[in-house]
């Protein structure tokens, strides 16, 4: 019985070695990601017309812009931009953000209460 639990132990712990550090840096990625694409968001509605949406607002809109900017990389084939481990990331996050305060600033007024 403790030659099994032994022998169990090991399997989990060479897994978690060769798996855990994958998936530690994906998600690290994924919350850096999140952070770039907040601020540029954030100051994306600041550099554009008017106060912006604010606070939440504006990091809303670089969330999804972040997508935004990520799917216009992949339609337009720009892979080289994406390869940039951290200033791809921020390129990527700044264009999209861009792209969705301009669409919102059209759509919805530019944020500036009269």
């Amino acid at each position: 019985m403790n030659i099994k639990i032994g022998i169990g132990l090991l399997i989990t712990l060479l897994l978690a070695l060769f798996l855990l550090p994958g998936m530690v840096f994906k998600v690290v990625g994924l919350i850096v990601s999140l952070l770039v694409w907040g601020v540029s968001g954030y100051l994306a509605g600041k550099l554009l017309q008017g106060q912006g949406y604010g606070l939440l607002g504006n990091i809303a809109l670089g969330l999804v812009g972040g997508v935004v900017g990520s799917i216009l990389v992949a339609i337009f084939g720009i892979t080289g931009l994406v390869k940039l481990p951290f200033i791809g990331g921020i390129l990527v996050g700044a264009l999209g953000s861009v792209v969705v305060v301009v669409v919102a600033g059209l759509l919805y007024g530019n944020g500036e209460t009269e």
